[in-house]
């Protein structure tokens, strides 16, 4: 059992701030050793080599079927949702990375999401018409359907 004890010599005059410090220290300094800690899952992250991001989340005792990983557009939730436990976290994700390249793994109380990266877009070569271009010629793309008109304000 912790007591605070004020001293018999009136060094410190009650009500005075050093007295009002030494109290709101002791205060917190109890209160911090005797209070129940609530301590929640942290979501580490970590880049591959290859580009790609990990995210880990340790829950012990936590089984895999209570465990969910949802995608919805640029955003992933992990969340673990038992009768102890009420855990989510949702994080968005960069441009680099393609929401469609999500997997996940549960094993052993370690959850793992691995987020690919976005495929680099290959390079294309562009035809270039060197037909002479009239007033209100139209060039149209190789496919057809779009079509882009052209006029001139001479």
């Amino acid at each position: 059992m912790i007591v605070r004890h004020r001293p018999a010599a009136r060094s410190f005059a009650p009500g005075s701030a050093i007295d009002q410090s030494f109290d709101r220290t002791f205060d917190q300094l109890t209160s911090s050793l005797f209070a129940p800690r609530r301590r929640f899952p942290d979501v580490e992250a970590a880049w591959a080599d290859d580009g790609t991001l990990v995210l880990t989340v340790d829950l012990p005792g936590v089984p895999a079927d209570s465990v969910s990983v949802e995608v919805a557009g640029r955003s992933i939730t992990l969340g673990a949702h038992t009768d102890s436990l009420e855990w989510s976290r949702s994080l968005q994700l960069g441009t680099s990375l393609d929401p469609a390249k999500v997997t996940a793994r549960h094993l052993d109380g370690r959850l793992t999401v691995r987020i690919g990266a976005v495929d680099a877009p290959e390079a294309r070569s562009i035809p270039i018409d060197t037909s002479p271009a009239g007033a209100g010629a139209a060039i149209e793309s190789e496919s057809g359907d779009q079509s882009i008109e052209q006029s001139s304000s001479d």
